[in-house]
């Protein structure tokens, strides 16, 4: 039986959940994340180089379309001026920490820990911007293992992702890295003037265990070919170690 199924009975004779370990309110503590093919810099413990602001825009500015802000909260960036402003604000996500996404010494997207709950211990990755330079490559894969990492390193209990019903590559997405579907919140929400029904999938703190070790087994640098294409789907080294 998982942690999460777990009960028992108080003076009255009802049923409620066991104890929590670490009870008390935690507060991620931000910093820059490096991986073996992948940094994010958080922003807002790093000043946002000019250089590194010219190559975030060079990837927003050459979008084959506008597909991608579909589903953000924002509907693009026409001029550098709206980016930096969306960058310095933090795209108006209060309270959050957004990251910047080096791969190959370039900066090719960014992601957000978002709707941090300090009392409940539950944080979301939100706001993924993964520019046509990194769309269903192997370093979306690592940013999201260095995120989960962190997380759950500092204690969090559950993370989070959500998104648009209708946001089909965003749900295979979350399968993919291992997240659990929850369902489906309905009118939750009211995005650019429409409905938006809401997808929720998590991983709990004690699924992480076996999850990091199937994406560790991944990381390997035997499971990539000399063209840096994976031998083996991070579902597969899944298969082998959760159970």
């Amino acid at each position: 039986m998982k942690l999460y199924q777990k009960v028992q009975e108080n003076q009255y004779g009802q049923m409620i959940g066991i104890p929590v370990a670490n009870p008390l309110s935690i507060h991620l503590v931000a910093e820059n994340l490096c991986g073996k093919n992948v940094k994010l810099h958080d922003l807002s413990a790093t000043p946002l180089s000019e250089e590194h602001f010219k190559q975030i825009w060079q990837c927003v500015k050459t979008e084959a379309d506008r597909s991608c802000w579909t589903y953000l909260p924002y509907s693009g960036f026409e001029t550098t001026d709206e980016l930096r402003i969306a960058l310095y604000n933090y795209f108006d996500f209060k309270g959050t920490t957004h990251y910047l996404i080096e791969v190959s010494h370039r900066m090719v997207g960014w992601v957000g820990l978002i709707n941090q709950c300090p009392a409940d211990h539950v944080i979301e990755i939100g706001n993924v911007y993964f520019s046509h330079q990194m769309k269903q490559s192997t370093a979306s894969t690592e940013v999201i293992y260095l995120l989960l990492k962190t997380c759950f390193e500092q204690g969090f209990r559950r993370v989070e992702w959500k998104c648009d019903e209708l946001n089909q590559p965003s749900k295979r997405a979350a399968l993919r890295f291992g997240f659990q579907y929850e369902g489906t919140f309905r009118q939750h929400r009211i995005a650019k003037g429409r409905n938006r029904n809401t997808a929720w999938f998590s991983i709990l703190d004690e699924e992480w265990p076996e999850l990091e070790k199937a994406y560790q087994a991944w990381l390997k640098m035997d499971n990539f070919d000399a063209e840096a294409k994976q031998k083996k789907r991070l579902k597969d080294f899944m298969d082998l170690y959760i159970k």
